[in-house]
């Protein structure tokens, strides 16, 4: 496993701890990922990620498939 691998894994583990221990669902199908913590839902997967580009300058988030539980653009 890449060390990119694992901290898209380590994403996907944060959404899911999130979402189950929250009585909440997901806002929106989309979640950007920053480091393990869920920053923002997102309705659009492109919108995600031009918000991530624009946030932080080391392109080190995750927008992740809320429902698939799959990454869809990756630092």
């Amino acid at each position: 496993m890449t060390a990119s691998d694992h901290a898209d894994s380590a994403d996907i583990e944060a959404l899911a701890k999130f979402l189950s221990e929250s009585d909440a669902t997901a806002v929106a199908p989309y979640a950007l990922v920053r480091r393990g913590r869920i920053k923002c839902f997102f309705d659009n997967p492109s919108t995600a990620t031009e918000s991530g580009i624009q946030a932080y300058a080391d392109r080190a988030f995750t927008v992740i498939d809320v429902r698939a539980r799959k990454v869809v653009r990756r630092r």
